[in-house]
């Protein structure tokens, strides 16, 4: 910031010297030596808002994209860590996928309608056990995927937590 304040106040200076000593032939002389002082501040601000400008797009899903071969995958984790996949986003990757209802069905604890109510979601680990039985070459591919990429973190995670070392102030004198 002081940088960026003393080459503004150094390109207006050298401006105002050149135009109080020579006129409007001393600010010709004087404005390649405002712009070299101004570019570097031009530059920076462009690059500088570019990227908060790019930070505030994406806040909403700062650590919580997930995409299997370019298609967005919705995944949400609650307050026990298990991970929540939106169905809508899986039936993009495995049309033949059953309807909603048969799901809450099969899996009645480990499906829920989402905290918008309107997107059936279903746990990582209740699909998983659903593509443990898949055939085709796609299934067992996004199956690897929710392994590797969903639902193997968050159980390390949820373990992690259970096994925690207790700490000095849990001890009971």
């Amino acid at each position: 910031m002081k940088s960026a304040a003393l080459c503004i106040a150094l390109a207006i200076g050298s401006l105002v010297v050149g135009g109080y000593l020579a006129g409007l032939f001393g600010i010709v002389l004087a404005a390649p030596l405002a712009g070299a002082l101004l570019s570097r501040v031009l530059i920076d601000g462009v690059a500088g808002g570019y990227g908060a400008m790019r930070a505030h797009a994406y806040a909403s899903v700062q650590g919580r994209h997930y995409a299997y071969k370019s298609i967005p995958i919705s995944i949400e984790e609650d307050g026990d860590g298990h991970r929540w996949i939106r169905i809508k986003d899986v039936r993009r990757v495995l049309p033949h996928l059953p309807k909603d209802a048969t799901l809450g069905h099969i899996e009645p604890e480990r499906t829920n309608s989402g905290p918008d109510g309107k997107n059936m979601h279903i746990r990582a680990d209740a699909l998983l056990h659903w593509l443990s039985k898949a055939q085709s070459s796609e299934s067992i591919r996004f199956k690897l995927w929710i392994e590797r990429t969903v639902h193997f973190p968050s159980s390390a995670a949820i373990s992690g937590r259970a096994h925690a070392a207790p700490s000095l102030n849990d001890a009971g004198d």
